[in-house]
C-alpha cells in the first residue's frame, strides 16, 4: 500500500478516464511521430480502452520512447519498480 501511495505521489500527470481523452493527448505529440509510429501507438491505446484502461500523458510518453527506440518496455519497467521500492 505504501508504494502505490508513493506513485501517486510522484505521478505529476493527471489520470485520463476515457479513449477521448487518451487519443486527445496523443495528438498533441503528432508532429513529432511518422505515422506508422501514430498509428502504432494509437492501436495501443485503443486495446487497452476496451478494458477501460486509459493511458495518461505518463503513459503516452512511455509508449513515444518505446516505439521512437529510445527506451525498451524493460527499462521502463524497472524504472517504475525502482521508483516504487521493488528492485
Amino acid at each position: 500500500m505504501t508504494a502505490q501511495v508513493n506513485v501517486l505521489a510522484t505521478n505529476n500527470y493527471p489520470e485520463a478516464h476515457s479513449l477521448e481523452e487518451s487519443l486527445a493527448i496523443l495528438e498533441s505529440y503528432r508532429n513529432n511521430l511518422t505515422e506508422t509510429q501514430y498509428k502504432s501507438i494509437r492501436s495501443n491505446i485503443c486495446n487497452f480502452a476496451i478494458e477501460d484502461m486509459f493511458a495518461n500523458q505518463q503513459d503516452i510518453i512511455e509508449l513515444i520512447q518505446i516505439e521512437k527506440g529510445e527506451k525498451t518496455a524493460d527499462e521502463i519497467i524497472a524504472q517504475h519498480k525502482s521508483q516504487w521500492g521493488l528492485l
